[in-house]
């Protein structure tokens, strides 16, 4: 035994000295959680739109699963103000998205369709491939 130290029944109670093993149950099937999924993003003129899907057990939302359609500056606002607030100081927070490129890809599609012909199998399937990641 180590000097100073008091390991006695007085100290430590039997559970604490490991005669019993602890175990702690979790019910999966009540416990509250919240999944959000971001959907693919649209462009409609020089917006861009996402839609959020949302589904959850806790019982501060009115409904179970709802949609909202929110754009990209929304998302860079929200990201602003939790990096601006003192409150969330010493939080981790992910950078905001970025603004996805879609004049790239209109101009890989239209190529794709106007070098179909004089493209071989193996470009026009690499310049697909690119456009569908």
């Amino acid at each position: 035994m180590m000097e100073g130290l008091d390991d006695g029944p007085d100290f430590l109670s039997e559970e604490d000295r490991g005669v019993r093993p602890r175990a702690v149950n979790v019910d999966l099937q009540t416990d509250a959680t919240l999944q959000v999924d971001i959907s693919d993003a649209l462009s409609e003129r020089d917006k861009v739109k996402f839609t959020v899907h949302t589904k959850s057990t806790l019982p501060n939302f009115k409904q179970s699963e709802f949609s909202v359609v929110r754009q990209h500056e929304e998302f860079i606002w929200l990201h602003d103000s939790f990096v601006e607030n003192e409150d969330y100081a010493g939080y981790i927070i992910p950078p905001a998205p970025p603004r996805p490129d879609f004049d790239a890809s209109r101009e890989k599609l239209q190529k794709l369709g106007e070098g179909e012909g004089s493209m071989t199998k193996e470009e026009f399937t690499k310049m697909k491939q690119e456009l569908e990641a």
